[in-house]
């Protein structure tokens, strides 16, 4: 009687050559993960309240939140509701290697819960100018502004005023005027100079010079993840790198729409002495690499949601002189009244009948890659305008 033979089949074994082949699909050895985005919203919130964890990462075979999470899809919105201060960590791990990401959660004490929680920011100055920018000897100059959000104000030579006024003065010789606006959350700079003397050319009747703030609903960021169309939008105006290496692009808008569309545009400085800066940006770089030149571009992209693809790679027009190796700077302030190709875009924009003047702030590099922030933010830039009415 014949015996049946049964065979248990074994992943197919080839030797060939010296080599060894193993049927079967081999394990993917490749890039560390990726991790382009884990946030909280709101990172702010009151006790019992709901906030959601939001995160998308690539090339990675495990995916996991700590704080009793678990493992998680590859990209994914989860809500949650810690009872205090809460910092979550996000781990993707491949056979490449692991990146981590965190992002924090700050619940309000319960004394206060149910209450709104007010953002605060630093207070707005709408406006600062004055009718008249040189003078003679004895003669009168009239300062106007107007201040939002403060709990007190005041201005050089003059003192504590109010947040909105008007005042003539007669200064004895050439002078800066200081207007400084202070909140909870810190402060806001603007200044003026008024030139005196035989030599200073009196200012004509309509000529003015007016300081605009940055608006903060429409100036931000744009953060570049890892896809073709993976972009990030953040509320501060910061241009560097992230700690996981994501390249971010700043963006300012200012309301250039209460100018008469009639005047001649004298002068126009982008003032970016009042930063704040995370890490170490810089040119050079010794273990690193560098972030290399910074140049500002006019671009006018639309508003903070408008942010995105066309708004990163868009050309744009480089301002005159606008690409600077030398950074941070203090004072920093920036002629940007004509493009440096001699295109007059500010005079251009406000004969046109724009509403915004908006630029782009970015590094030649994209990230240094030192696993470290390295940011400017200019949430506080100002752009001053000198121009005479026709």
């Amino acid at each position: 009687m014949k015996k049946t033979m049964w065979i248990m089949f074994l992943p197919l074994m080839l030797i060939s050559s010296g080599c060894i082949y193993i049927s079967g699909e081999m394990p993917k050895i490749g890039l560390a993960p990726r991790i382009t985005v884990f946030e909280a919203t709101p990172s702010v919130m009151n006790t019992g309240d709901i906030a959601y964890l939001r995160w998308s990462v690539s090339n990675s075979d495990h995916v996991s939140i700590d704080n009793g999470i678990g493992s998680v899809a590859a990209s994914g919105t989860m809500p949650v509701s810690p009872g205090s201060n809460t910092i979550y960590t996000l781990t993707a791990k491949n056979l490449g290697g692991e990146a981590m990401a965190r992002a924090q959660i700050i619940v309000h004490s319960p004394s206060t819960a149910g209450q709104i929680i007010p953002t605060i920011k630093p207070p707005i100055i709408a406006a600062f100018y004055a009718n008249r920018s040189a003078i003679l000897p004895g003669e009168q100059v009239t300062l106007s502004w107007e201040v939002l959000a403060a709990t007190d104000v005041a201005i050089t030579s003059i003192g504590k005023v109010k947040a909105k006024d008007t005042m003539a003065i007669t200064p004895s010789g050439t002078t800066t005027y200081v207007l400084t606006a202070v909140n909870s959350a810190g402060q806001s700079v603007a200044s003026i100079t008024v030139t005196v003397g035989p030599s200073a050319t009196p200012g004509t009747p309509g000529e003015l010079v007016v300081v605009l703030p940055a608006l903060s609903s429409e100036s931000g960021s744009l953060l570049k993840g890892g896809g073709y169309l993976d972009y990030t939008r953040r509320e501060s105006a910061c241009v560097g790198d992230t700690d996981i290496n994501l390249a971010s692009r700043a963006f300012l808008s200012f309301d250039i729409s209460a100018l008469p569309r009639n005047i001649t545009v004298k002068e126009a400085m982008l003032d970016l002495s009042n930063y704040t800066m995370k890490g170490d940006p810089s040119y050079m770089r010794g273990q690193w690499g560098n972030m290399g030149a910074l140049p500002i571009y006019h671009l006018q992209y639309g508003k903070f949601e408008d942010l995105g693809f066309k708004a990163y790679t868009d050309p744009g027009k480089l301002v005159a002189n606008g690409e600077t190796t030398v950074y941070p700077r203090s004072p920093w302030v920036l002629d940007v009244k004509d493009a440096s190709n001699g295109e007059p875009v500010i005079q251009n924009l406000i004969h046109q009948g724009k509403a915004r003047c908006q630029f782009r702030i970015q590094f030649f590099t994209s990230t240094n890659w030192d696993s470290t922030s390295d940011m400017l933010c200019f949430d506080n830039a100002t752009l001053t305008i000198k121009y005479k009415a026709q």
